[in-house]
């Protein structure tokens, strides 16, 4: 954190690395009361933040890959009237019987 003056003006700018590998956050900011300036730096910061943080989290659904979820069961099969057990066991001993 770097903290100067210009005039009336408190000039304060931050730089911060999130995590190795990561594009480093500078916030700058000047007002008349110091700590204002601090926290307009930190309001600026957050939301460049939250901003990789949603680019990092879109790269990582695009990259994925993901497969659609499957059809729901009702769509691939339409309905048939069941067999009897008599009827599958009437077809059955034919094919062995033949």
């Amino acid at each position: 954190m770097i903290l100067s003056s210009e005039g009336d003006d408190k000039l304060v700018e931050v730089i911060a690395v999130p995590r190795k590998g990561q594009d480093r956050v500078v916030g700058h900011a000047a007002h008349e009361d110091q700590f204002a300036a601090i926290d307009l730096v930190l309001d600026k910061m957050a939301a460049q933040l939250r901003k990789q943080s949603e680019k990092r989290k879109d790269a990582r659904k695009k990259r994925s890959g993901r497969v659609p979820p499957p059809p729901e069961p009702s769509d691939l099969v339409e309905d048939e009237p069941l067999e009897s057990y008599e009827e599958v066991v009437d077809e059955f001993s034919k094919r062995l019987d033949a």
